[in-house]
């Protein structure tokens, strides 16, 4: 196994003060394997102290959450700023935010890009591909042990937050969210580990997977053109259906906009949508009209998320 708790791995802790952040705090630490590092950071919005109320949530692409420079390509949710307007209206969460980076932050390498779409696809849906060139190249470039991300999580991510906090971690204090391929993410960890994730947050899902000519591209384009592939849609529907059950006492939050990428979202979501409602599973779906895919409007819409995540008794 590519990841393994007997693997040495060191954690190293910065504290960086409120005064760079709108509110809250954050520690960030380093996990390695020799093979692999990622950044962690740790955000508390309101206060360090944790009690049995806790709520943790785990989100991917953690580079992109709180600064421009982190990012990238210089751009940044700035959830703390959605937590000072929370804070404003009176809502203090007792949550810790769980900030992983992606492996867009992996070594700098080239090969990076491809890596993050690589990490955060869903392996399960493979199986799912009729048999030809797509099924043969997933199966080859996608389909390995060491690009399992799901899985570091609850090998690796999870037993350290454990461990720092002294704290068991189950459904009933830890979800997963994520944006884009980070949605896809999310919501394939949560179908994977049940027993782990209570909820799931899954901003702007990338339903639609990519070509395999573009995947190659890639590496070498800052903004790739990406026009989705109806076969990888199929496929990761298909997965979704196979493993419902697994959602029964879950909840879930979709959204998308209707500009640019996410303007290919609007079909596949709905016929998520239909699969949910036909299964009776609980979860909240929007469409904000004139959102493009960034991170802007990833950030805008976090504060509404999470109190539909952690409060809400809605479903659409």
């Amino acid at each position: 196994m590519f990841y393994s708790r007997k693997i040495l791995c060191l954690f190293l802790f910065f504290s960086f003060a409120k005064a760079e952040l709108s509110t809250g705090f954050i520690e960030k630490a380093y996990i390695s394997n020799g093979n692999n590092e990622r950044v962690i950071q740790i955000y508390y919005p309101a206060s360090k102290k944790i009690n049995a109320e806790t709520k943790f949530i785990i989100i991917n692409d953690g580079e992109e959450l709180f600064s421009e420079e982190d990012s990238w390509h210089g751009g940044a949710w700035n959830i703390d700023n959605s937590f000072l307007e929370l804070k404003k209206q009176g809502i203090e969460l007792n949550l810790v935010v769980i900030a992983i980076h992606s492996a867009k932050r992996f070594k700098g390498k080239i090969i990076d890009e491809t890596r993050r779409y690589s990490e955060y696809f869903p392996k399960q849906a493979i199986e799912f591909f009729d048999k030809g060139f797509k099924k043969s190249t997933y199966s080859f470039l996608i389909d390995k042990e060491s690009l399992n991300y799901p899985e570091f999580l609850v090998n690796e991510v999870i037993p350290f937050i454990e461990g720092k906090f002294d704290v068991k971690l189950s459904s009933s204090n830890l979800g997963v969210i994520g944006a884009s391929m980070g949605g896809l993410s999310a919501i394939n960890t949560v179908l994977e580990y049940p027993e782990y994730f209570g909820f799931a947050g899954c901003i702007s899902t990338h339903w639609v997977g990519i070509k395999p000519t573009e995947y190659i591209s890639l590496p070498f384009s800052k903004d790739p053109f990406i026009t989705g592939d109806e076969d990888t849609a199929e496929a990761i529907k298909k997965y979704i259906a196979s493993k419902i059950d697994n959602l029964n006492d879950k909840r879930i939050y979709f959204d998308h906009g209707t500009v640019g990428l996410d303007s290919l979202y609007g079909n596949p979501q709905t016929e998520i949508n239909e699969l949910f409602k036909i299964n009776g599973i609980e979860f909240q779906s929007k469409v904000f009209e004139g959102h493009d895919h960034g991170t802007n409007f990833f950030g805008e819409r976090f504060g509404p998320m999470i109190l539909y995540l952690l409060y809400s008794k809605e479903s659409a």
